[in-house]
């Protein structure tokens, strides 16, 4: 059985104290105790375990042992999408986040059916990061997958550090074909429910982008984001 896994800002031998949310789901809701082993990760490739050794001002102090690097998994996998409504975006990073991938970006495009204001945007943006946080330390990740705030359609396209693909339903070419064989990284676009404009579908072909199609069927845009992610991690080893 796995160890109970926690995420902590700096991991090194000695002690160390879990969040303050963390230690209530540790001592309250996992009713761990002194003697107790967790397994620990600062979310950016630093793993450990440790020893519960007691509870300060309420939060759990953790003795940890040796500390080891682990590498990232390649290629990086990023996931660009217009936000659903609602609580669907919210269902999306978390899912995103347990499957693995490395990176939501939102995305703004013609047809975009959400935006959020200045003033609401930080806010947003923490409570996906914290949903994010949750799911990784759920599903035992190592590391944290990133969140990025709403950029537009070219700002997504223009990374060059990754392949994109953009999923269309007029494609007639399925994403396990579209793929390259050798990447860095690898971005898979989804648009909003209305679908991508022509004038969006010629930017990405402009931009060299495949576009490609995950079948006959038409899915909600956080559908199309998980089933688009979890093919592409399999398709390099990553999942399966």
């Amino acid at each position: 059985m796995s160890l109970p896994h926690f995420f902590v800002e700096t991991l090194a031998p000695g002690r160390v104290a879990l969040s303050e949310e963390d230690s209530r789901h540790a001592l309250r809701s996992l009713r761990l105790h002194a003697g107790d082993y967790v397994s620990l990760a600062n979310g950016r490739g630093t793993v450990a375990e440790g020893r519960l050794v007691d509870e300060e001002r309420g939060r759990a102090a953790v003795e940890v042992g040796e500390v080891r690097r682990v590498a990232r998994p390649g290629p990086a996998v990023s996931v660009a999408l217009a936000p659903p409504k609602g609580d669907r975006l919210t269902w999306a990073v978390q899912k995103l986040a347990e499957l693995g991938v490395d990176e939501a970006l939102l995305v703004r495009t013609e047809r975009s059916v959400r935006a959020w204001e200045q003033d609401r945007a930080g806010r947003a943006m923490a409570r996906l990061r914290a949903v994010a946080r949750e799911a990784a330390m759920q599903s035992r990740r190592t590391f944290l997958m990133e969140v990025r705030p709403p950029v537009s359609l070219d700002e997504a396209l223009m990374s060059a550090d990754v392949s994109a693909v953009g999923l269309w339903e007029g494609s007639t070419d399925l994403l396990s074909g579209c793929l390259p064989g050798d990447v860095v990284g690898i971005r898979v676009v989804v648009g909003p429910e209305g679908g991508f404009s022509d004038q969006e579908v010629g930017e990405m072909r402009r931009a060299g982008v495949a576009l490609a199609s995950l079948g006959s069927g038409i899915l909600r845009t956080e559908t199309a984001a998980i089933v688009g992610a979890a093919l592409v991690l399999a398709r390099y080893g990553r999942l399966g």
